[in-house]
């Protein structure tokens, strides 16, 4: 259960801290495997190492955007859980069909997905970080006030939640793939929008890899999105 995990995570740290390198403290790594935890019930540090974990909290950290005097969001109010996936591919010849768009072969040699890189859908907990998200897809949240206001009374009110959809390959800067919208209506939880970085708004084929994964873990739909919602 959770407590034995704490437990488990407290232990592991007492007998590595001398290991662990600069900047990482006792209490980010703790927070660290809390956070793994809350994703993956089926997480665990047995058989981690320093460096292991160390190279994992770091390309955490690097997807991690936060600001100074920010209004917070609540969270998710179903309790819908983020994804992060170290060094992940994509198995070559898979095939997704994005709607309004077309079919995509992905994983294979010099294909979207081939190369390792860590993947990761996080929640969006606050106000800037929301308009960030919109620079970094030079979308309508950059500078559109009528929009932002939509968005944030929608969030506020928590009826819907937003995601963030990165990648980082090795020695790369991290990428906003997707900025995801999820409604939490009676019949459960639905994705209307989805998009990408502009000029192109829809996703591209491995962003809507990733979704479709995330979307078939935790229960969402997404066959609901919508390019013109």
């Amino acid at each position: 259960d959770d407590e034995e995990f704490a437990l488990s995570a407290l232990q592991w740290i007492s007998r590595h801290q001398d290991a662990l390198a600069e900047p990482f403290t006792v209490r980010s790594v703790l927070d660290f495997f809390l956070e793994m935890r809350g994703m993956r019930k089926d997480y665990t540090v047995a058989g981690r190492t320093p460096k292991t974990v160390g190279a994992a909290l770091e390309a955490y950290a690097a997807s991690t955007i936060s600001f100074t005097d920010d209004e917070h969001f609540q969270p998710n109010p179903r309790g819908l859980r983020g994804l992060f996936e170290l060094g992940a591919t994509i198995p070559a010849e898979t095939r997704v069909r994005v709607p309004y768009d077309g079919r995509y072969e992905l994983g294979g040699l010099s294909q979207p997905g081939h190369e390792p890189a860590n993947v990761r859908i996080a929640e969006i907990r606050s106000v800037r970080r929301l308009f960030y998200e919109g620079e970094q897809l030079c979308n309508c949240l950059e500078d559109s006030r009528r929009s932002q206001g939509k968005y944030l009374s929608r969030v506020r009110a928590r009826v819907s939640s937003f995601w963030s959809l990165t990648k980082q390959e090795p020695e790369g800067d991290v990428e906003h793939l997707c900025l995801i919208e999820v409604w939490h209506v009676r019949g459960g939880n639905i994705i209307r929008q989805a998009e990408g970085p502009r000029p192109r708004t829809i996703p591209g084929g491995e962003a809507w890899y990733w979704m479709e994964q995330w979307c078939e873990r935790e229960g969402i739909d997404l066959s609901t999105w919508d390019c013109y919602s």
